[in-house]
Parts: C-alpha cells; sequence; structure tokens
C-alpha cells in the first residue's frame, strides 16, 4: 500500500468517525435516548477534541493545488 493510499484511508476513517458520532447523538437526542443537556456536552467535547484533526484532513486534501508555479 503506497503512502497516498494509506493517507486517504486513515482520512476517510477520521471524517467518518466523527461524522458518525456526531450524527449518532443527534439521533439519540431527537429519538429521546438522550437528554439534550447531555447530547449537547457530548458534541461540545467531542468536537474540541477532534475538530482539530477534521480541519488539518480536509485542509490537506481541499488545500492542494494542483497548477504550477510560474516562478
Amino acid at each position: 500500500m503506497n503512502p497516498e493510499t494509506l493517507r486517504g484511508w486513515l482520512a476517510l476513517i477520521l471524517v467518518g468517525g466523527f461524522s458518525c458520532v456526531s450524527f449518532l447523538t443527534v439521533i439519540l437526542v431527537v429519538i429521546g435516548m438522550l437528554q439534550s443537556n447531555d447530547g449537547v456536552d457530548i458534541l461540545k467535547t467531542f468536537s474540541s477534541v477532534y475538530s482539530g484533526f477534521v480541519g488539518l484532513v480536509i485542509g490537506y486534501y481541499f488545500g492542494k493545488s494542483d497548477k504550477k508555479s510560474d516562478t
């Protein structure tokens, strides 16, 4: 497995895991299995820990420019 493929899979797992946990927390609040105050606390804590990593991944993959410099 080449490094670019490995980075792609790790990015997919990180962003996908972040999305799944956030979505699951919201669903549990909506169906009533989790109180809204607890759900907000979970989302705040989880977002504060993982948003930096997710931002790095998104910035790396979408911040790339394939244009060549004219220098």
